[in-house]
């Protein structure tokens, strides 16, 4: 497969950028960056100005200031990060990675040993093809991974509001009951009436009355409280999680196992164990109330639930539009 490469000769080349000679100390080289308002300068030397490195205010900060030297003595060379000079017709990879592997944003570009500017490691970003080919996947799209993004973020956003945030709402519960049926779980004597009651996120809520969990007798409802707390944490990170993962992707970033599959993964876990936590808590209890499952919460959690396994399994859902052969055959026109 045979896939068209950019060299940094096709980006936009920064020709606005402050050179520093190698002599000048690191005082003077923070005036100029501000006198020209600009982050980094290319370090030089001599009247040919060969190019020796970078200067980054970052570096100012870190290894000069935060290290105490003597800025108005001390030469830029000794904490300038060296990286070397790439030209034109140097792939628009090689440029990224040299940047990428010293965390580094800019890298100067020479031409015939004389400097003609910089490029950015955000130039980079949109000229780096895609080494394969997503060929895994239902939907054909253009680009997957955009497609990925926006699927893995909607499904995150609407699983979190209806499995967490309209469960601690009120909206709906995990469970109803008649409140005649529940006085000994709650502790309280008859009232006029016999209102139905929901558990919700973390109480139990109907017709005026509110008990938060946290005042019933019984320990498995400090429990269900504390679970519930934690289900909410881990049900924002997962939501951050995915989206935070799934944009890295479409700017070719690499994230871990651990963001992009077991964080937003607890957050599944910690939806079913909470429905088998309740189940608990009704069965040791005694007498045993008469309670029935909320129908509309129990189908929110299962949509909510499927809606995050889908977002964690986003490379599953979308494919390339186009096969490697018409990629092979469109790049050799």
């Amino acid at each position: 497969m045979a896939l068209k490469e950019y060299f940094v000769r096709d980006l936009v080349i920064n020709d606005e950028y402050g050179i520093i000679d190698s002599k000048a100390t690191i005082q003077d080289t923070a005036k100029k960056m501000k006198e020209l308002g600009v982050p980094d300068l290319v370090v030089v030397e001599g009247e040919n100005q060969k190019v020796l490195g970078v200067i980054a205010d970052f570096d100012i900060v870190q290894n000069a200031v935060a290290e105490g030297r003597d800025v108005k003595t001390e030469k830029v060379i000794s904490i300038m990060y060296k990286i070397t000079p790439v030209n034109l017709d140097t792939p628009v990879t090689d440029a990224f990675t040299r940047m990428r592997d010293l965390n580094v944003n800019v890298v100067p570009v020479v031409e015939n040993e004389t400097l003609v500017g910089v490029c950015s490691i955000h130039d980079c970003w949109s000229f780096i093809p895609d080494q394969n080919v997503d060929e895994v996947g239902l939907i054909p799209v253009r680009n997957t991974k955009v497609a990925e993004f926006w699927f893995a973020s909607v499904c995150a956003i609407i699983g979190f509001t209806l499995g967490i945030i309209l469960p601690l709402a009120g909206i709906f519960g995990f469970f109803t009951g008649k409140y005649s049926d529940l006085m000994s779980l709650l502790g309280m004597g008859p009232i006029v009436g016999d209102p139905t009651l929901f558990f919700t996120l973390f109480d139990v809520r109907g017709a005026g009355i509110w008990i938060s969990f946290f005042t019933l007798n019984d320990p498995i409802w400090l429990v269900i409280g504390i679970f519930s707390i934690l289900m909410l944490i881990s049900g924002m990170i997962g939501l951050f999680s995915i989206i935070y993962t799934s944009f890295s992707d479409t700017r070719n970033l690499e994230t871990g196992r651990i963001l992009r599959t077991i964080v937003p993964g607890l957050v599944v876990f910690f939806m079913v164990f909470e429905w088998i936590l309740f189940g608990i808590a009704f069965a040791i209890e005694t007498p045993q109330p008469i309670i029935t499952i909320d129908p509309v919460g129990l189908t929110m959690s299962i949509i909510s639930m499927i809606l995050f396994l889908l977002a964690i399994n986003r490379d599953y859902i979308f494919r390339s539009e186009v096969g490697p052969e018409a990629i092979t055959s469109e790049v050799s026109k």
